[in-house]
């Protein structure tokens, strides 16, 4: 059901036909269609501009800034494949999204600036997306079910619901947080899918040839989705909803169309059969992550029966003090009365899915919203082990509050004489939503008053008070020094906040140290307690990775004491639950042995057991071979180098493995074995490096 553009000019009524014989209302006329949409873009690009002069954020730093993998100057095969297969996050690592990053940063350098106005582009796409699916939807709908909506009506509709979408602050973290732009590509792909879906769908419900189009939606975008972001995956279940509540499996003539069913057959019912068998297989996949969480299935299901319900307040009534990068500050729920906010939020989702299905034939686009808005939440907001609340997970599903809003505001079939008041509430509607986004944007104009903004609205969240500990630490040691009692009042509250991780603790740490401030004692005593009793998480190892640099540097913390740390760590029960979490902090561990104590037999015996442990990371018989190279042990580096080639058969690390085959090259064929004063001497610049590699 796309819209013919060729046609636009030349069709004198102001309404085309697609290929299926829908009438698409396109407006009074195409310049005036066109204006109208260029405004609603002008004024996105307007709420968002003063965000993008700000910087990187939480997992921009990881994924984007210090992936070195990313950061290509070739458009070589090799360069482009390895970044693609550069992030570790989820199941399919998001190879699509990872290879945009490592264009944006070919094409503009590391400059945020650019990788958010991309974000921002992609963002105004998707509100194009939305607009011609919206389109799509509503006369789908008018025509199917009767509807006195008219095709103007659906026009205004269309445009009013992707404006609100367009300027809902939130889905500004999906913009202005550049990681996530996981998710807005993600989301353009499956604004695709369903595009061609709606088109080929209409197609078959004239008896005409269709199923090639939805094909390309489902698989061709689908896919591109998929690898994305995970959330791709539920596009077929997008494509159910619009099934279920607009066309219900019917031909014109009410008979049952046999093809749509085989194609649910075969793209959603099947795969999710696959799925389930998969999770039954190998829970670990899918519920591993549990291990570096303080809560378990049930408790996340419970708290976020409460979460989606703060979503829906969200959309509704945005707030500022509200919304916020970081929600961690919501507690757990440990039961339905614990607390009893918990079983009336259960309550309200289970009538809002009750009302879903009750009025799926009376009011098909109310029934269509709250499906769409629940189908959104199916992976991030159930029973798997992620993180609490993200406002980003609500990008594609408010769209589905918002389009029966719109629809519910401008309907002049009921209560025309109410008409003028529900546009001006709309209209003041979208110009609240503008407002909030500009001064949300304006808020992330620069780190400091992004910081200090987030940690003032949510000052119970430990990472938001983390965040503005560690921008105001890099003023007072960049001789701001006004700032040091606030780069300590903050990380103090972080670290009181969480009392599991040790992010806090350390960054106390480090700051005093290069500020030549004296540590506290109570620090290292309760990163010890936390590393011996609490889960150890993906920040804990790369903190005690920090602490360990800067024991190298201006900790002035005992080799003794470090010591005690990593045994700690070894000691808690819940590391080995994890290889890569115990590969990394063998690592470290490696790390620390060979650089601080010069303890290279040691050392290479905790790098020998992290390749053991983990061998699929092939990044750690890297560190291997480099360090049997700075040991003089030349016949076992190239035995490790032949493993690591043969581990690598998508050559993801052949930059390495050529560097190391090219130092290899000017050495002897034998080990050698040299005394360990030459050792120390020989190797020193190579031992420093060994920690950033």
């Amino acid at each position: 059901m796309a819209l013919n553009l060729d046609n636009f000019r030349r069709t004198p009524p102001a309404m085309i036909r697609d290929g299926g014989g829908m009438p698409v209302r396109i407006g009074p006329s195409w310049t005036v269609r066109m204006a109208l949409i260029l405004i609603v873009l002008g004024l996105t690009v307007v709420a968002y501009y003063p965000g993008l002069s700000g910087g990187f954020v939480f997992d921009d730093f990881p994924n984007i800034l210090n992936n070195t993998q990313l950061h290509i100057h070739t458009l070589t095969w090799c360069s482009l494949w390895n970044a693609s297969l550069s992030s570790r996050a989820g199941i399919l690592h998001r190879p699509v999204s990872m290879l945009t990053f490592a264009l944006n940063f070919y094409f503009f350098g590391i400059k945020p600036f650019s990788f958010k106005l991309v974000n921002l582009v992609i963002h105004l796409a998707n509100g194009v997306g939305l607009f011609i699916l919206g389109s799509q939807l509503l006369n789908a709908y008018r025509q199917i079910h009767r509807s006195t909506l008219s095709e103007r009506q659906a026009y205004w509709i269309a445009l009013s619901a992707s404006a609100a979408w367009l300027l809902h602050p939130l889905n500004l973290t999906a913009v202005l947080y550049v990681v996530q732009r996981m998710t807005s590509l993600s989301t353009l792909f499956t604004i695709a899918g369903l595009c061609f879906f709606l088109w080929g769908r209409w197609r078959l419900w004239n008896g005409r040839k269709g199923l090639g189009l939805m094909l390309t939606g489902v698989v061709g975008f689908g896919l591109l989705a998929l690898f994305s972001k995970e959330s791709g995956a539920l596009l077929p279940v997008y494509m159910l909803v619009i099934e279920t509540t607009i066309f219900r499996f019917r031909t014109r003539d009410s008979g049952t169309d046999r093809t749509v069913l085989w194609f649910f057959l075969l793209f959603l019912v099947l795969p999710t059969l696959g799925g389930f068998i998969w999770i039954a297989i190998d829970p670990q996949v899918f519920f591993g992550g549990y291990v570096f969480r303080s809560f378990g299935p049930l408790q996340r299901v419970l708290t976020e029966a409460r979460v989606i319900v703060f979503y829906l307040r969200l959309i509704f009534v945005p707030s500022l003090n509200q919304l916020g990068l970081y929600h961690d500050d919501i507690a757990i729920s440990h039961g339905l009365l614990q607390p009893p906010i918990t079983l009336a939020s259960t309550a309200l989702i289970l009538a809002l899915l009750s009302t879903a299905a009750m009025v799926r034939r009376r009011a098909p686009l109310v029934s269509f919203g709250i499906l769409w808005f629940f189908t959104c939440q199916i992976l991030e907001s159930t029973v798997l082990p992620l993180e609490i609340a993200f406002e980003h997970r609500n990008y594609l599903a408010d769209y589905g509050i918002l389009l029966p809003l719109c629809y519910a505001l401008l309907d002049t079939s009921r209560a025309a004489a109410t008409l003028p008041l529900r546009r001006t509430a709309l209209a003041l509607f979208i110009a609240m939503l503008s407002t909030i986004t500009y001064l949300r944007s304006e808020s992330w104009n620069s780190d400091v008053e992004q910081a200090a903004t987030e940690a003032r609205f949510h000052p119970d969240s430990p990472r938001s008070q983390y965040d503005a500990g560690r921008i105001f630490a890099n003023l007072a040691l960049a001789g701001q020094q006004q700032f040091t009692g606030r780069a300590y009042h903050y990380l103090e509250r972080s670290a009181q906040l969480d009392t599991a991780g040790i992010m806090a603790d350390i960054g106390l740490i480090v700051f005093a140290s290069r500020h030549g401030d004296k540590i506290d004692p109570d620090w290292l005593t309760a990163i010890g307690q936390k590393l011996r009793l609490d889960p150890i998480t993906p920040s804990s190892i790369t903190s005690i990775g920090q602490l360990q640099t800067c024991q190298q540097g201006p900790c002035r913390i005992s080799n003794g004491r470090m010591r005690a740390l990593f045994g700690d760590a070894f000691r808690n029960p819940l590391l080995y639950r994890t290889t890569q979490q115990y590969a990394d902090m063998l690592t470290i561990y490696g790390s620390f042995l060979i650089n601080k104590l010069d303890d290279f037999p040691d050392g290479k015996v905790a790098f020998e057991k992290a390749v053991r442990v983990d061998p699929v990371q092939l990044q750690y018989r890297v560190n291997l071979t480099k360090l049997l190279i700075a040991m003089y042990l030349y016949r076992d580096a190239r035995s490790q180098l032949a493993a690591l080639v043969a581990a690598d058969p998508l050559n993801t690390h052949s930059e390495q493995i050529k560097s190391l085959r090219e130092e290899l090259a000017r050495l002897p064929d034998r080990n050698l074995r040299p005394p360990v004063a030459r050792l120390s001497s020989a190797t020193a610049s190579r031992r420093r490096s060994l920690l950033k590699e």
